[in-house]
């Protein structure tokens, strides 16, 4: 599964389980109380047609520094690092290898 692979070894999210039903199979990951799964599921065929719908967020400790070791693992950003409209915080928006819309979170640098 490319797909958890990528979440797994990418980004570094925490492998909890395989679990596997009779309509679908896949890995779970555990952050925090949030689980998160990622594999097939016999009602899914295909990429997303509208990646923007859901969009994961995580906070991370500093947005810049994300991009820059994410990009070195090949992660594609569609938005750099930028501060937010009202110049709380900073956001950066990637893609994973689905063209699933990710986001990263964190104070102003």
């Amino acid at each position: 599964m490319e797909l958890a692979k990528f979440y797994r070894d990418i980004l570094g999210l925490p492998f909890d389980k395989e679990l596997s039903f009779s309509n679908d199979k896949g890995i779970q990951f555990k952050i925090g109380e949030v689980y998160f799964f990622v594999g097939y599921h016999d009602k899914v065929f295909g990429k997303a047609k509208d990646p923007y719908r859901v969009m994961i967020g995580f906070d991370v400790d500093s947005v810049k520094k994300t991009c820059e070791e994410l990009t070195q693992k090949g992660v594609q950003f569609i938005q750099p690092a930028i501060v937010s409209p009202d110049g709380t915080f900073m956001v950066a928006t990637a893609c994973d290898p689905e063209g699933n819309i990710i986001q990263f979170y964190g104070d102003l640098e």
